[in-house]
């Protein structure tokens, strides 16, 4: 999967080509992929291959194909106020798509092992609220942070959540 379906120039050609494949099928998993340009999620002068349907990774930092988080989300059949549990939650661009199609009511949480990719889907999110006008949505919070090398010594897990706010941004329908 990935890599054959989008060659897009922007995110919108990338979401056509996804349609056009069959792997975004519904309209709240289209408007979910256009309020949210994936060229944002990458790091700086690496967008080059932001709107091809191609997984990307610079160390810790990772975007799966945009094909996987479409078959993921029509799979899921998201509504709003249901509730997603993103394991390996990267950017966060899986789960602000997600959290945009849950609503204000939806629950929407993250499992990151790396700290320095939380950070960066933080000021991703940050980033993302700023630019948007008024619109509610289900924010992605991080439940765990952990550091690899100190869960494989000590086989124990902190879970803490940090507080959460109230979101703006585009809606859905």
């Amino acid at each position: 999967m990935g890599g054959a379906v989008s060659a897009g120039e922007d995110n919108d050609d990338l979401i056509d080509n996804l349609k056009e494949a069959q792997y975004i099928r519904t309209e709240s998993v289209e408007q979910a992929f256009r309020a949210i340009d994936r060229g944002d999620y990458y790091l700086e002068g690496y967008r080059d291959n932001a709107y091809k349907d191609l997984a990307w990774k610079h160390g810790n930092i990772h975007l799966s194909a945009p094909c996987i988080y479409s078959e993921v989300m029509e799979a899921l059949k998201l509504q709003p106020g249901l509730s997603f549990l993103n394991l390996g939650s990267g950017t966060g661009y899986l789960s602000t798509m997600v959290g945009l199609i849950l609503g204000p009511f939806g629950i929407n949480h993250g499992i990151e092992l790396h700290s320095d990719v939380v950070e960066y889907a933080k000021e991703k999110l940050e980033s993302f609220i700023k630019y948007r006008e008024c619109v509610v949505f289900s924010a992605p919070i991080r439940l765990l942070d952990l550091e690899y090398p100190a869960w494989r010594e000590s086989h124990r897990a902190r879970l803490g959540c940090p507080s959460s706010s109230t979101l703006s941004n585009p809606n859905l329908g």
